[in-house]
């Protein structure tokens, strides 16, 4: 955990703990999304089993040239799944070292972005591998410099 490496501003490192640990899981889960076709081509699965099997997906789904609607279904159940650990995580952003928090704020903004492009894409991971636009990224990036000069 980088917590530490991080630090925190007016409270305890073990303050900021639950916020960090849920910011990571959003942050692996949104890879986890975004690299389905790749990991499948690899013969690797990280959503977990049980979602898999509440959706009916298989493993060959996974390999298929575009998401069937199970597929679809799994993706936009576990979308939601990561917003809703963004959204709780996003507050300690701002239990961090002043210096730390404009690179973990453009993280999670551009780590949510990908979430948005996997919904503009209607949760089809598998056609086309979802990607927040460079000048996106730009943007963001120099946003979040700017606070720091602030």
């Amino acid at each position: 955990m980088m917590l530490p490496i991080l630090g925190t501003e007016r409270v305890p490192v073990a303050a900021a703990r639950e916020a960090a640990r849920g910011l990571g899981v959003a942050f692996q889960l949104t890879n986890f999304i975004r690299d389905v076709r790749e990991d499948s081509d690899r013969g690797r699965v990280y959503l977990p089993g049980e979602d898999l099997a509440r959706f009916g997906v298989t493993r060959p789904m996974l390999a298929a040239p575009t998401a069937n609607r199970a597929v679809r279904a799994l993706i936009a159940f576990e979308v939601a799944r990561a917003h809703e650990l963004y959204e709780a995580a996003m507050p300690g952003i701002e239990l961090l070292s002043r210096s730390a928090r404009p690179g973990i704020r453009a993280a999670a903004v551009l780590y949510r972005g990908i979430l948005d492009e996997v919904t503009r894409a209607d949760f089809d991971v598998l056609a086309r591998r979802a990607r927040v636009p460079r000048r996106r990224r730009a943007a963001v990036a120099a946003r979040e410099l700017a606070r720091l000069a602030w």
